[in-house]
């Protein structure tokens, strides 16, 4: 499971981009057709890159080593919390009335309440007054909190899928690459340097040849009358 075309397809930078792009159009997606969307997505930019890759001089073990990490692995994984995440923002985050002008003001009032009992109370030690305006100020930006904390936790998710496939390529790569395989990985990759060098020298020569021109004729004099 040798990369010999270059870093940018490394399984975190290669499963980035599948995310990516997933993340651009599952807000557009209805809950029930997310999932198979999704998959389609993540294929069609899978074929996207193996082009890129092939013009590299990537072998194809890897490319199906890759594409079995993201589809079988970080995929399925992926799905079920992307679809949760459509819904939540869609259904915006579960907060009452979507947290409008309305639910703000009832939030500020219970956190001012709130704040009041935790005062008051003897043997909580908060004496200061200003606590309880302080609960109120954050019950009124609840919604802004509550979206914040949502989308935060998505996105560290998706980072942790990311560095959890670096981390097996990395230990893939250090522990379990025979010499057998890293031989047939350098071997295909100098026969296809090889081809692309002969190919650009039979081109050379055909540019530097000069074509068949015809024939010239003679010039013939002239005479009067003619």
């Amino acid at each position: 499971m040798l990369n010999l075309a270059g870093s940018s397809f490394d399984f975190g930078q290669v499963l980035f981009a599948v995310l990516t792009e997933c993340e651009h159009r599952r807000r557009s997606l209805a809950p029930g057709e997310a999932e198979e969307k999704l998959r389609e997505v993540a294929r069609e930019k899978l074929a996207e890159i193996h082009q890129s890759y092939a013009e590299c001089g990537g072998t194809e073990d890897y490319f199906e080593e890759l594409t079995r990490e993201v589809l079988e692995t970080a995929l399925p994984r992926y799905l079920p919390r992307a679809v949760e995440q459509t819904r939540r923002e869609r259904e915006g985050y579960d907060l009452w009335r979507g947290g409008d002008p309305v639910a703000r003001a009832g939030f500020a009032l219970i956190g001012l309440v709130l704040g009041g009992i935790i005062v008051a109370v003897p043997f909580i030690p908060i004496v200061e007054d200003s606590f309880a305006f302080l609960l109120a100020l954050a019950g009124l930006f609840f919604p802004e909190i509550t979206r914040l904390f949502f989308d935060q936790r998505h996105s560290r998710f998706l980072n942790r899928l990311i560095h959890e496939a670096e981390s097996y390529q990395k230990d893939r790569r250090v522990h379990y690459v025979s010499s057998s395989e890293l031989d047939t990985a350098l071997s295909t990759v100098f026969e296809g340097s090889q081809g692309n060098a002969e190919e650009a020298k039979s081109a050379a020569e055909a540019a530097a040849t000069p074509a068949a021109t015809p024939a010239r004729r003679p010039p013939q004099a002239k005479t009067l009358g003619h």
